[in-house]
């Protein structure tokens, strides 16, 4: 079954079957959380505030994009809205070490190739970066999502992610290299 036919079926009664979409998306909507928040615990948190806030929007769910664009863009937007609550204007302030002890493979892919001194260091360049940037390199290299589909998540063309996700990687083979 399709997201899009389970979406039908939960408007028509079957809440229950939310549930799947829960699960099958809950280990990306985690990971966006967590890089978000920096704590296990908070990206629990706000990895329900996430799935509460799709469920409630159902209604308004046109179909026009793909769930999964929807579902992001409403993660990217709840997370915004974590960070400005808890930490200001998009800007990590979590401990780098707080948030390097977490042990979860679904929030830094990198984790495969580096060791904990390059995750690291690679978190700090990333962190450093301008929200412009920040935001293209967690949607298309930790999320995983097409560049038309970070292009939607952000609400720019998709030229704008190219450039900005070129400049991004730009920025972090200088930072890297100084660290």
């Amino acid at each position: 079954m399709t997201d899009e036919q389970i979406i039908e079926r939960v408007r028509s009664g079957e809440t229950r079957l939310f549930a799947e979409l829960v699960r099958r998306h809950q280990d990306r909507v985690h990971s966006m959380a967590l890089r978000a928040t920096g704590k296990p615990e908070d990206a629990e948190d706000l990895a329900q505030e996430v799935f509460l806030a799709v469920f409630r929007g159902l209604g308004g769910f046109k179909g026009d994009a793909k769930f999964t664009t929807w579902l992001y863009r409403v993660a990217w937007n709840r997370s915004a809205d974590w960070l400005r609550r808890h930490r200001g204007p998009l800007r990590r302030t979590a401990s780098l070490e707080e948030a390097d002890d977490v042990e979860d493979p679904r929030a830094d892919p990198a984790g495969e190739v580096f060791d904990k001194e390059d995750r690291r260091r690679l978190r700090q360049a990333i962190d450093g970066l301008d929200e412009h940037y920040r935001s293209v390199v967690e949607l298309a290299c930790f999320q995983g999502l097409s560049y038309e589909q970070a292009g939607a998540v952000l609400d720019v063309p998709v030229k704008t992610v190219e450039t900005r996700l070129y400049r991004a990687r730009k920025l972090l083979r200088e930072l890297m290299k100084e660290r």
